[in-house]
């Protein structure tokens, strides 16, 4: 299967002065962009989910390996008969696609839930998959096709279970919470041969860097951020850091980004979600950049294994009134790809639509984006 090519020519605005520093004037940009269709692969849309299950969800099928392949998973029925444990009726299926485009690697794990799935790698590119209520990974000497794939379970993961990794991938952390909001935690050594599961520890809440646990909210009009040893948030500090009602995503132990920043008026927050910032745990900002008027800045991030280069999502609405409390209307959404230095790499629109299976990733050397949407994959080389 090849790709459909393009090339999209990306400008970036002229950059300001910050803190007395200027950025670089970014140069205007070409960037491959190739799309694929899944449904050549299987692909089927998802069923609507669950009420009791919005924002339990969170999907993970975009991933990069370290020879630039993009792997992806989604989830299909295979059957309409009826379901046992052994053959639950639906399968999470498995592609990697080398930069070309081809087809290297194709797998299928049966599982017995469209939306608890999810596809990992390890530091050595090991596979992971969260299927049928486990987090499995492929043996290492059996991942060259289906008929050779051979699972080994590693630790229960059912619905009510989340899975995070660190930015060098060797450690994944699964959590199950209960109804009363309580927890548990196991973390894996995805760098050791086999991957083994190690005892748990207090709940790595936030996201996760190399050696530390970050998280950020508020208290009134008082937002505040966090960090502590992973294991061990006893020992959390407060860092030093002008929030301005943005959401915190650790690049590194380094650099922190800062999405969906304002500015303080008084007490109160105004241009709300409309900025981005690059700071230092110290609290030194990098650089800051504030989107148009009709933007808003979203939560979800992604970026390199050094943390270097970083993308994020935001969003244009029109229409509304604050006064009247009349909602606006989201009319486009786009993924911005950032350097560190505060250089604008890639801007690729994407549905202004919410699909069930959207994902994005970059990959290890920050040089190519993934992203999954509605059963589409477009991937853009960077330079």
């Amino acid at each position: 299967m090849s790709w459909r090519t393009q090339k999209s020519f990306i400008s970036c605005p002229l950059a300001a002065l910050i803190f007395g520093c200027a950025l670089a004037h970014a140069q205007p940009q070409t960037s491959k962009i190739s799309t694929i269709k899944l449904e050549d692969f299987g692909w089927q849309p998802l069923p609507p989910l669950q009420r009791e299950r919005v924002g339990m969800v969170e999907f993970h099928f975009v991933s990069f390996d370290h020879q630039d392949r993009v792997l992806v998973g989604f989830t299909i029925r295979e059957n309409y008969g009826l379901a046992t444990r052994e053959h639950p009726g639906l399968s999470l299926h498995i592609l990697r696609l080398t930069p070309d485009g081809k087809a290297d690697l194709s797998l299928a794990l049966p599982t017995d839930d469209y939306f608890s799935n999810g596809l990992y790698l390890g530091p050595r590119d090991q596979i992971f998959a969260n299927a049928n209520g486990s987090l499995q990974v492929l043996s290492e000497g059996n991942s060259t096709g289906e008929e050779a794939a051979v699972w080994k379970p590693l630790i229960s993961c059912p619905l009510n279970c989340s899975i995070s990794q660190l930015p060098s991938r060797r450690t994944m952390f699964v959590t199950w919470f209960d109804r009363g909001g309580s927890h548990t935690q196991a973390i894996v050594d995805a760098s050791s041969f086999p991957p083994r599961v190690l005892q748990g520890c207090a709940e790595a809440k936030g996201q996760v860097a190399d050696k530390f646990v970050y998280g950020s909210g508020s208290t009134g009009t008082e937002f505040w951020a966090r960090r502590g040893p992973i294991c061990d948030a006893e020992h959390s500090v407060e860092l030093p850091i002008d929030m301005k009602g943005g959401f915190l995503y650790p690049l590194n132990d380094g650099l922190l980004l800062l999405l969906g920043t304002g500015e303080m008026r008084g007490r109160r927050l105004i241009k709300a979600r409309r900025g981005i910032e690059l700071v230092t745990p110290d609290g030194q900002a990098k650089f800051r950049q504030e989107m148009p008027k009709e933007d808003i800045v979203t939560d979800q991030a992604r970026s390199d294994e050094r943390g270097d280069r970083f993308a994020f999502i935001v969003e244009t609405w029109r229409g509304g009134s604050n006064l009247l409390d009349i909602s606006g209307k989201r009319v486009a959404r786009r993924v911005l790809v950032y350097s560190d230095t505060g250089k604008e790499l890639a801007t690729i629109p994407i549905s202004a639509i919410y699909h069930l299976d959207f994902d994005f990733a970059m990959s290890p050397d920050g040089h190519r984006l993934a992203i999954l949407d509605g059963g589409l994959l477009t991937v853009a080389d960077l330079d």
